[in-house]
């Protein structure tokens, strides 16, 4: 039997480390912020980058009205990890001219829509990541 949407996004929120973080807990407890990440939920589910899209950019507009832009973090994980995201695993460390070879495995059949959406993700993350988590990790100080 399927999980609800709710349940699901509870559940992914937390694998995530929504828990771990003070700051993190507003997401599962402030019912706005919630179901904004259950609309990137339905988002992620529809495999509309468009939608995607406009769900983070709810996300941070919300986030940023209470002063807590910096939870946007957790959407761009929440993608990121995602089935779009492949698992890479090095074969081959030893080719000629010192390459090697990595294989890509996705934990499903995935649409090169869903690749898409998980590789800006992951530019998103990479790009403010770093000082996200030192806005998050400096209000647990």
């Amino acid at each position: 039997m399927a999980l609800s949407i709710y349940l699901a996004t509870r559940r992914k929120l937390t694998l995530r480390g929504v828990k771990n973080t003070g700051d993190g807990n507003p997401i599962l407890i402030d019912k706005d912020l919630f179901l904004l990440f259950v609309t990137l939920e339905r988002a992620l589910r529809s495999k509309s980058f468009d939608a995607v899209q406009a769900a983070v950019q709810a996300i941070e507009s919300y986030a940023t009205s209470i002063g807590k832009r910096y939870l946007v973090l957790f959407a761009y994980w929440y993608i990121y990890f995602s089935d779009g995201s492949p698992r890479m695993t090095i074969i081959d460390n030893g080719l000629e001219g010192g390459g090697m070879r990595i294989t890509m495995e996705y934990r499903r059949a995935v649409t090169d829509e869903e690749i898409a959406i998980a590789a800006w993700a992951k530019v998103k993350f990479s790009r403010y990541g770093d000082s996200f988590f030192r806005a998050l990790y400096s209000n647990q100080l």
